[in-house]
């Protein structure tokens, strides 16, 4: 058979065809997507690649990544392009077998990818100043408002190992503890050993409750601070205690200066949440979202 006469054969065949179509559509889409590298099997190592490959690893997406790069050692960089390759046969590969359509626990790490790419790539927030701080705190003091805390130690009497005599036992001790002025660190010197603190340094009245219970907790806090004055004796879930309070803070809201720190690190997260949600939304602007008629109702954009 004449060459001729063969290519006139082949040219007959269904399957001739398809082939010709199907490499027509192949190169086409091949050359409008120079960039697609997901089935190509031609892993490209290069500066851009490394840099954007450290950034995912480090989750940190600054112009620093360059620097990073240029500091490993000949066996460092080595192992990072290692990294890189073994990532993107692996990934390419598991895009052939169709691994990543509908699997839930890829689609939420693609999307993390995206959150700390919008997070890192927002324009840099500019230092604080006074007169923002000043707002801020003006518009949310209350919410750095401390509650009431009082210092005390206290000697405690149980009613379950002392039964009836544990009344007369505390008011004995209490006239022992003020005949000798008996100092703040001397309390361990008297009494029964408490299940919880013998000393309470700053505590809130919901602290001093879930250790004494609510009707002792209110007492302490109505009875009137003094260094050297032993007062009591007071009843708890457990027993009898003489108290030494020594020291009651009333609820205040502190001034700015002394809680500027905490304000300016609440304020400035706040304005990066706000930055990396725009950030977000400007991306969700880019598509078209088109809802069902029984969600229209209940989602605005």
């Amino acid at each position: 058979m004449t060459v001729k006469k063969w290519v006139r054969s082949i040219s007959r065949e269904p399957i001739t065809y398809f082939l010709i179509l199907g490499s027509v559509l192949y190169f086409s889409y091949v050359w409008l997507n120079p960039e697609d590298k997901t089935n190509s099997r031609v892993i490209n190592v290069d500066r851009d690649s490394l840099m954007q490959f450290i950034q995912f690893r480090t989750q940190s997406f600054t112009n620093k990544s360059g620097e990073k790069l240029d500091s490993l050692s000949s066996d460092g960089l080595a192992n990072i392009i290692r990294q890189y390759i073994q990532e993107e046969a692996l990934y390419r590969q598991a895009m052939a077998y169709g691994m990543a359509k509908d699997d839930y626990v890829i689609k939420r790490r693609m999307v993390q990818k995206m959150e700390f790419l919008a997070e890192g790539t927002t324009t840099a927030l500019t230092s604080l100043t006074i007169s923002e701080l000043q707002a801020y705190y003006e518009e949310h003091r209350e919410d750095y408002k401390l509650p009431a805390t009082v210092t005390f130690t206290h000697v405690f009497f149980s009613a379950e190992r002392h039964g009836n005599v544990v009344d007369q036992l505390a008011q004995e001790t209490l006239g022992i503890l003020s005949e000798n002025r008996v100092r703040f660190d001397q309390a361990p010197n008297y009494g029964d050993r408490f299940p919880y603190q013998l000393n309470y340094v700053e505590r809130t009245q919901e602290e001093i409750a879930s250790h004494f219970g609510e009707a002792m907790a209110q007492t302490i806090f109505r009875l009137q601070p003094h260094k050297t004055r032993w007062q009591g004796p007071i009843r708890s879930e457990f027993g009898k205690h003489l108290v030494l309070l020594t020291r009651a803070e009333a609820a205040r809201i502190p001034p700015l200066q002394e809680v500027r720190d905490q304000l300016a690190n609440e304020l400035q997260r706040l304005r990066e949440v706000e930055s990396k949600q725009k950030a977000i939304d400007e991306l969700i602007g880019g598509f078209e979202v088109r809802l069902s008629p029984e969600f229209e109702a209940v989602f605005k954009r």
